[in-house]
């Protein structure tokens, strides 16, 4: 049950009942409504009246579906969030490709559209793509959209709803990305990190739901991660929490590309795996790595799975390294919970499994505190549906009005 706090009038405190039935159906999908009473401390009759009125809203429906703990007698109604409520859009920029999808309070993708860039990319023609497919989604829908999230690679300025200066992401710079979406629509929109939009969604609608305290590890071209702390997702104060990519593990190592020394990043990104590929390639003469001009990190993990050798050796670097930052932010933030995520879907756990030996080797970290790795239940999809998470997390909070 929310809390009522000082200065609450009755309205108030009934908008803040429906969002806490709305934040119930969304997380857990389907609910009876004396699992809703016993979640939400509400009277029976409250509850009915508020359940009446949000049907009526098409905010809220009934399933023809069984609870689970059905037997016999009476069968329990299942509520769930309207199939005719109002919907979400999410933008996900990555450096490969750009994603548009229309989704639900409840994190579920309805429609979605996947765009290649032009080969000059830059603010003009990311805006235009961007507003081009924009429209193109939004009339294929006839549910009103209540708000967009935009989850994007960084470094970001998430108070002014910038996209600053990416690397690798042709000459796009201090790209207003929050204002392009606001010069076509009136709803709210929001720009979120990608990592973080990734931690945000398992937090939400994910394995982090229940977890108070845990560290969203992002493998991609470099590693970024997203903190939940307390409970909530940690931003810091404009966006850039979470670069776990650019801290040191070697302070008189190489020049990173920001400007630092011996940065995480700079040893584990593709560029330098590829780079040990090559010279580690007496390992295994016959590796199908050694045949792709330029293999992907999902490549050498297959390869691994494999038991190629020459895969194995490189990503035991990989894991190497990426213990030495974990090792450091775990005791930073007091966590024992890590999720992974991928760029791409990737089967089998050997980096979790390498990370957890390795982990579990480290001062600190024995059976007096063991470290739990899990693979995102998202996979690749974990940023986009974190582009809906961030909206719908603003309506529980009552940012947006319903």
């Amino acid at each position: 049950m929310m809390q009522v706090k000082k200065g609450m009038n009755l309205n108030d405190i009934k908008e803040n009942n429906r969002l806490s039935i709305l934040r119930l159906l969304a997380t857990h999908k389907m609910m009876s409504r004396a699992e809703l009473a016993r979640h939400t401390g509400l009277t029976k009759m409250t509850l009915s009246n508020l359940i009446q009125e949000m049907i009526a809203e098409n905010l809220v429906a009934e399933s023809q579906q069984l609870s689970d703990d059905y037997q016999t007698g009476r069968k329990p109604v299942l509520l769930m969030i309207s199939p005719e409520s109002f919907c979400i859009c999410g933008v996900l920029i990555r450096r490969d490709r750009l994603t548009l999808v229309t989704g639900d309070l409840a994190g579920n993708i309805i429609d979605k559209q996947c765009v290649d860039y032009p080969q000059e990319l830059n603010n003009e023609s990311l805006a235009a793509l961007i507003s081009e497919h924009y429209l193109n989604l939004i009339k294929r829908t006839s549910r009103p959209i209540i708000g967009i999230g935009v989850s994007s690679i960084g470094p970001l300025d998430e108070i002014r709803g910038l996209l600053l200066h990416p690397p690798e992401f042709g000459d796009v710079s201090n790209f207003d990305a929050v204002g392009i979406l606001k010069g076509l629509t009136h709803s709210p929109v929001f720009l979120i990190n990608d990592a973080n939009a990734a931690a945000l969604a398992e937090k939400l609608y994910g394995t982090g739901k229940n977890i108070e305290n845990y560290l969203y590890i992002h493998l991609m071209n470099g590693i970024g991660a997203g903190l939940v702390l307390n409970g909530k997702m940690h931003t810091g104060n404009i966006g850039q929490s979470g670069e776990i990519g650019h801290t040191s593990i070697n302070f008189e190592g190489p020049l990173c590309a920001c400007g630092s020394r011996g940065c995480l990043d700079y040893y584990t990104n593709i560029h330098n795996l590829r780079k040990r590929i090559t010279a580690l390639r007496e390992l295994n003469l016959s590796s199908q790595l050694l045949q792709q001009t330029m293999p992907s990190l999902t490549d050498i993990i297959d390869a691994a799975h494999r038991q190629d050798p020459l895969a194995v050796c490189v990503l035991d670097e990989f894991c190497r390294f990426l213990t030495w930052s974990l090792t450091n932010a775990l005791a930073l933030i007091d966590s024992d919970f890590i999720i992974v995520g991928y760029e791409h879907n990737v089967p089998g756990d050997f980096i979790e499994e390498t990370l957890i030996r390795n982990i579990s080797r480290s001062p600190g970290f024995n059976e007096n505190r063991q470290v739990k790795i899990v693979h995102s239940v998202f996979g690749s999809s974990a940023p986009l549906v974190g582009a809906i998470a961030i909206v719908s997390e603003n309506i529980f909070n009552g940012n947006i009005k319903l």
